[in-house]
């Protein structure tokens, strides 16, 4: 009994010590030191991760609330200070279009935040670590831990450097428009048909469901898109085939 719980302790001591390495290493990415490393930490654990270890932590949920706010302020003072001839409705087109779940899950790939993420066996098993609502969710709840441990001028240099590129690129006229009817118009135009959607996985629980949906043009299938609804699947798809389109990489 005695050597079952030092064998514990030395078990849990020695995954503490790699996870204060990742998140040392989480830091160097982000390029921001935390006061508290033990917030970060908290940004990075995933409800899946509580429910399976059965040790007292708490997820990023809180957290990712926060940041949630603290993101779209950040957001809307820079449209608002730097788009003085826009009015509210563009100006609210573009703030939903760079905050959405898919901008914010390509922001996290970018700098590899699933790889840091903790989660259970099962959600990672499938697919967890590169879906977008988790990555979408984790990157706020970075945002609200820095916000708490460095303030939101930590916070406005983090997400500036990250989303500007962003804004820029949603500040055009396809891009402010819905993204399914600018596909539309385009195939239509060029087929005279519209594009077809079609859904070939559907995972989760009812409470928080996940769509992979396929584009087909033409008889082809162009790309999938993923989305906490089957419309928010097909908006991904869509907006990511313009994107293909437009960079050249796909010829429909």
């Amino acid at each position: 009994m005695v050597r079952a719980i030092i064998s514990n302790k030395k078990k849990y001591q020695k995954q503490k010590k790699i996870r204060n390495k990742q998140l040392d290493r989480l830091q160097k990415v982000i390029r921001v030191k935390f006061k508290n490393k033990s917030m970060l930490r908290r940004a990075m654990t995933h409800r899946s991760f509580v429910n399976e270890s059965g040790r007292n932590v708490t997820d990023n949920e809180r957290l990712e609330y926060l940041g949630d706010s603290v993101l779209a302020l950040v957001v809307n003072e820079y449209l608002f200070r730097h788009f003085e001839e826009y009015r509210e409705g563009k100006l609210a087109k573009i703030k939903s279009a760079v905050v959405s779940e898919a901008t914010l899950a390509k922001i996290a790939r970018r700098i590899d935040l699933g790889e840091f993420i903790l989660m259970g066996k099962g959600e990672e098993h499938s697919g967890g670590r590169d879906r977008p609502s988790i990555l979408a969710n984790t990157f706020e709840a970075v945002i609200g831990a820095m916000f708490l441990d460095s303030g939101m001028k930590t916070c406005r240099t983090f997400v500036l450097n990250l989303i500007r590129d962003e804004i820029e690129s949603a500040d055009s006229p396809t891009s402010l428009r819905d993204p399914k009817t600018t596909l539309q118009e385009y195939v239509q135009k060029k087929y005279k048909e519209r594009p077809e959607y079609q859904v070939i996985e559907e995972r989760g629980p009812d409470h928080n469901k996940e769509f992979t949906v396929r584009l087909i043009i033409n008889g082809r299938e162009i790309i999938t898109g993923d989305g906490p609804s089957k419309r928010k699947a097909e908006m991904n798809a869509a907006r990511a085939s313009l994107k293909k389109i437009e960079d050249g990489d796909i010829d429909i």
